[in-house]
């Protein structure tokens, strides 16, 4: 009786950890933007283990002003592109267009962010939208130079985060919140603007930690920095 239960026992612990395991590595949806631009929203929206089933996305549009979002619309990411069927996306069904008018809309800058199910893509998009202006030029004719996808971390005046630096930066700029960044120089030289999430930014810091692709904001506060965490952003060189 003792082995019934004994053996009973060891096969219902294999069968959770069969199906924890299971879980832990079910794949996860991804998707990214291709292009945002004067005309069109594009991208794609993929899961492994589901190669050839289309899935649906969610698209949302907010004035980063205002904070009002402009635009929602759910659909289905299931064009055909051979740049994914190359890649080896399944049958290569899995892209999405948005025909989009920006002259409807106010001049600003806007987040373009997308979904898939309840994951976020990985590179939110921000569009400045001005009066005869295409999706590369800022309000006030700055040209924004598409930089790429840039991790972004936070720091403070803090001892824990500065290093007893305060608000002391290594150009000599005393560091202020909502301007400063640290950067790597050999990827974004120092004094150079930067547009992050609709913000212009000024590199004016470095960090030992910030190398390559990968840039520090500056806040005034601990709790803001914790807040902040680490996120992936579309990062723009902003030009005269």
């Amino acid at each position: 009786m003792k082995f019934r239960h004994l053996l009973t026992g060891t096969i219902l612990t294999i069968s959770i950890l069969a199906a924890t395991a299971v879980t832990a590595f079910a794949a996860v949806s991804k998707g990214r933007f291709e292009t945002v631009d004067s005309n069109v929203i594009s991208g794609w929206a993929y899961n492994s283990d589901s190669p050839d089933h289309a899935l649906n996305v969610l698209i949302t549009i907010t004035n980063k002003n205002t904070g009002e979002e402009v635009f929602s619309r759910r659909m289905s990411a299931g064009e055909y592109r051979e740049d994914l069927y190359k890649d080896n996306k399944g049958n290569g069904c899995h892209g999405f267009t948005i025909d989009i008018d920006w002259d409807a809309y106010p001049e600003g800058v806007y987040l373009v962010e997308g979904a898939v199910g309840d994951r976020s893509f990985s590179n939110p998009r921000t569009y400045a939208n001005g009066n005869s202006q295409t999706g590369t030029s800022a309000p006030g004719s700055q040209a924004l130079i598409p930089l790429g996808v840039f991790k972004t971390t936070a720091y403070c005046p803090c001892r824990a985060c500065s290093e007893g630096w305060g608000r002391h930066t290594c150009t000599g700029a005393i560091a202020t919140a909502g301007h400063t960044i640290a950067v790597d120089p050999r990827v974004i030289p120092y004094g150079s603007k930067v547009m992050i999430n609709g913000v212009v930014y000024t590199a004016e810091d470095r960090g030992g930690a910030v190398k390559g692709n990968h840039i520090d904001i500056f806040f005034n506060t601990h709790a803001e920095t914790r807040q902040h965490g680490t996120q992936n952003a579309e990062v723009y060189l902003v030009q005269s």
